[in-house]
């Protein structure tokens, strides 16, 4: 792959993966409520589904998804679905913290599947890559090995970044002790996975 391509899409990942969305709303909060921790085992959910878009995409069946209304109809509302019961389920959290390893390791386990669900069932992001993806492959080389290198590089990006605004919400954990500032940044949390499962519901193909 010719080396300005491969800068230019980097570049496209970058703000891409910007683009504030369900991951970075997730990561964030992860990082509040958990530490680091938690918000890397929900980073490795999220990036196990932007792989399996990957490979869904590299084999095609990205363009079923794009071009059928029924499918993009079924996966949009099962992804909103899911980001409104987690923002009522953040609603309904008490305003302390849960500062003790024991009793927050046992939620390490659903984070990773919490991930994951968030990103697979995000239409948009398939379609996204359907159409992005193909824009940077030569049809003259291997399209196996020019995928490999396209879905390697949007992974790290995605995981760089949404590392990043994991410690943006690391930094602010510190001043979470008081009881009304954690309620309200929960409902705040609640709130926003509530909205991205709207706007997601609201969406089109």
């Amino acid at each position: 792959m010719d080396i300005g391509i491969w800068l230019t899409f980097v570049a496209a990942c970058v703000v891409f993966s910007l683009a504030p969305g369900a991951g970075t709303i997730t990561s964030i909060n992860n990082s509040m409520t958990g530490g680091i921790i938690a918000a890397i085992k929900g980073l490795v959910g999220l990036q196990l589904a932007l792989a399996l878009h990957i490979m869904v995409v590299s084999f095609g069946l990205g363009a079923l998804l794009a071009s059928s209304v029924t499918f993009f109809e079924v996966f949009k509302y099962i992804g909103a679905a899911y980001l409104i019961f987690l923002g009522i389920k953040k609603w309904r959290e008490k305003g302390a913290m849960n500062t003790e390893l024991a009793q927050v390791s046992t939620v390490y386990g659903q984070l990773i599947k919490q991930g994951f669900i968030v990103n697979l069932f995000n239409p948009k992001s398939i379609v996204f890559l359907a159409a992005f993806l193909p824009q940077f492959v030569n049809v003259n080389h291997s399209f196996s090995e020019q995928y490999m290198i396209l879905g390697v590089t949007v992974i790290v990006i995605d995981s760089v970044v949404m590392l990043g605004y994991s410690l943006l919400g690391l930094c602010v954990k510190p001043y979470l002790s008081n009881q009304r500032v954690m309620s309200f940044l929960n409902k705040l949390f609640g709130t926003l996975f509530i909205s991205m499962g709207v706007v997601l519901a609201k969406s089109e193909s």
